[in-house]
């Protein structure tokens, strides 16, 4: 027994209320359960009782015995005075307010169906990876698009909270914070903690001096990054190149070398020498990053700005003096879905926060609808069981619900899991 499932019961009233009563013998009427505290304080706030012919207004605290509330000390915190009633799953001891008045106490455990008790520790024992695996093809849509709904709605505030930290740091520069992001991203899974680096120790201002000279932005980044290698004519006027604006602009020594970057167990497409070059093709292209991202409206051309080509040499080599056997081509198509995905979704939902704006967050719920499903082994999961994963909104939900209801046996605050326990 555990307070999370008491939550559940008392939540969703799954217990027998045919002639609900105190341990003391009062009448209780539920008319209101109250909201789920998810902070200190009381459980459940704003909840309506009538106990006997008396209505009450107040909070409702839930503990597997009633003595928890002392082993808690909640008698010595105010923020319990406002207690109308003590629900427990075993009465073992009488609590009083601070005043000294008797709290009613409820007891769960006579008027609770063994078999919901049941259901309950299938779900937390079994050992598959999602706990509803056997009954997941018996719960509705309905559930399975609630759920999806409210895992997408928590995935985009975490997300938002990442970008937020950026632009925190960045000291509310959106310019750069957008710029970071999509660095960062540039480097996919395997290398994007390097590329934040990069980007965080060259400022996007030193590089916007010289957008009109593709070169010398990419002297300027491939020298930060500590992979100019001089093996060639082109590597060598990097080097010169990166010299001279490295004195110019005062850039701190770099605090990266090659052996940071990730090489192996990737193709020569995905190399982060290709990405780089790809990234200085880019922001020789574009103005304002935060303006292309919060004010494009369309998906279609977000993805339009995305379609180039690298400079020259970056489609023929794969690293310096390394030529390819076939020509190495723009971004693809997935890439540019995981860039979308990845820095133009959060960043609009951190935005929508931050001026309360609503549109930004509605144009990302657009935005992962028109995007397809990623695919991975977790959408696979999924599918396997039956679920509809079309958009990246399916694959971005079913992505947060494994990870963090799935894996860590939340099913009591899942639709799906809710569902089960209620049949």
């Amino acid at each position: 027994m555990n307070e999370a499932f008491l939550h559940y019961l008392w939540q969703f009233q799954q217990f027998d209320k045919s002639n609900l009563q105190t341990i003391s013998g009062e009448k209780i009427s539920v008319l209101k359960t109250g909201i789920l505290n998810t902070d200190a304080g009381p459980d459940f706030t704003n909840a309506r009782l009538q106990i006997n012919e008396i209505e009450w207004v107040g909070n409702v605290e839930i503990h597997i015995k009633s003595s928890d509330w002392q082993l808690h000390r909640h008698q010595n915190n105010e923020a319990y005075n406002n207690v109308i009633l003590h629900v427990v799953w075993e009465n073992d001891h009488a609590i009083a307010r601070q005043d000294g008045s008797l709290i009613p106490t409820l007891e769960l455990k006579s008027i609770t169906d063994i078999q919901i008790i049941g259901k309950y520790q299938h779900l937390i024992d079994n050992q598959s990876i999602i706990p509803c695996k056997e009954q997941f093809s018996e719960v509705s849509d309905l559930s399975k698009f609630a759920i999806l709904d409210k895992v997408l709605a928590k995935r985009l505030q975490q997300k938002a909270q990442i970008v937020e930290q950026l632009f925190e740091q960045n000291n509310g520069d959106w310019e750069e914070t957008a710029y970071q992001l999509l660095a960062r991203n540039f480097g996919f899974k395997l290398n994007s903690e390097t590329f934040l680096r990069l980007a965080q120790n060259l400022p996007l201002k030193v590089l916007q001096k010289h957008r009109d000279n593709l070169i010398q932005i990419e002297a300027i980044l491939f020298g930060q990054a500590g992979l100019i290698e001089n093996v060639d004519e082109y590597s060598e006027k990097l080097s010169r190149e990166y010299d001279f604006f490295s004195a110019k602009f005062s850039l701190r020594p770099t605090q990266l070398a090659s052996h940071e970057w990730k090489f192996l167990r990737t193709r020569p497409a995905n190399f982060p020498t290709v990405r780089i070059a790809q990234l200085a093709k880019l922001i020789t292209q574009q103005q304002s990053f935060f303006s292309l991202f919060t004010q494009t409206n369309s998906i279609e051309d977000l993805r339009s700005t995305l379609k180039f080509e690298q400079s020259i040499y970056w489609q023929e080599h794969y690293n310096f003096g390394k030529v390819v056997s076939k020509k190495l081509v723009g971004l693809g198509k997935d890439s540019i879905n995981n860039i979308l995905i990845n820095t133009v979704i959060p960043l609009l939902a951190c935005y929508s926060e931050k001026i309360d704006n609503q549109e930004f967050m509605t144009r990302c719920v657009s935005f992962l609808e028109a995007l397809p499903a990623e695919e991975n082994h977790i959408t696979e999961m999924w599918e396997g069981l039956g679920m509809k994963i079309k958009t990246a909104f399916d694959s971005q939900a079913s992505i947060e619900l494994y990870n963090n209801f799935c894996t860590q046996k939340r099913c009591l605050q899942c639709n799906v899991g809710i569902e089960i326990l209620k049949k």
